[in-house]
């Protein structure tokens, strides 16, 4: 990414195409979709493309060097996940991770998408049966079950829209930089990583009102 939090610390106008709001948004720690409801003045609902439970010790030799996970198959996207738990996540061998690609979707647009890898065996069983079995979001779930959590910023700024450009509301391209941010959510208590979370906006979000086709938000 361009910009990385440790960089800089106050908040600027004077990184290129990303002003106040925008950063409120990427180097926050509120809720995704409790950001977009308040942006957007639509209810918010998250719908997975993906959804795959794996265990630590699936094979990894599907994924070739360097794979990207936002890319090619589905079982390079599962392997290239399961590579960065392994290596950011601290997974462990009896544990098993869920994997998911989301839209976020407002009234008829998508105003966000977002990569999820997440350690189950970390989550209180009830939380865990919600996530496997349903399409919930797993921030709001989190919220909903008292599951305390802190997110530690990895990287943030502008990057190429890629695939999700056929997805999000405004994106005209693949190569269209948009705001996104990556993060690492920890468990406050003894600080172990949860899950790593990738997530692109659509910069209609962060239009001037009076510039929204006349929504009102």
């Amino acid at each position: 990414m361009a910009e990385r939090s440790r960089r800089a610390r106050a908040a600027t106008d004077r990184l290129p195409g990303l002003g106040r709001l925008e950063q409120l948004v990427l180097r926050g720690d509120g809720l995704t979709t409790t950001s977009l409801e308040v942006l957007t003045g639509e209810q918010v609902t998250a719908r997975p493309l993906q959804h795959w439970v794996v265990a630590a010790t699936n094979d990894l030799s599907v994924a070739g060097a360097g794979a990207n996970p936002y890319t090619g198959t589905a079982s390079l996207a599962v392997a290239a996940e399961l590579r960065r738990a392994h290596d950011l996540l601290e997974l462990l061998p009896e544990e098993s991770l869920l994997v998911r690609e989301v839209l976020l979707r407002g009234a008829g647009q998508v105003w966000a998408t977002s990569s999820v890898s997440c350690v189950l065996d970390r989550l209180p069983e009830q939380v865990v049966r919600v996530l496997s079995t349903s399409e919930a979001p797993i921030g709001r779930t989190l919220h909903e079950a008292g599951v305390v959590t802190a997110r530690r910023l990895a990287g943030w700024g502008r990057r190429p829209a890629g695939r999700w450009a056929a997805h999000l509301a405004g994106v005209g391209s693949e190569t269209e930089q948009i705001p996104g941010r990556e993060y690492v959510m920890t468990l406050p208590g003894d600080g172990r990583p949860l899950g790593y979370f990738a997530e692109w906006f659509s910069p209609a979000i962060f239009d001037d009102p009076s510039d929204a086709n006349g929504r009102n938000r």
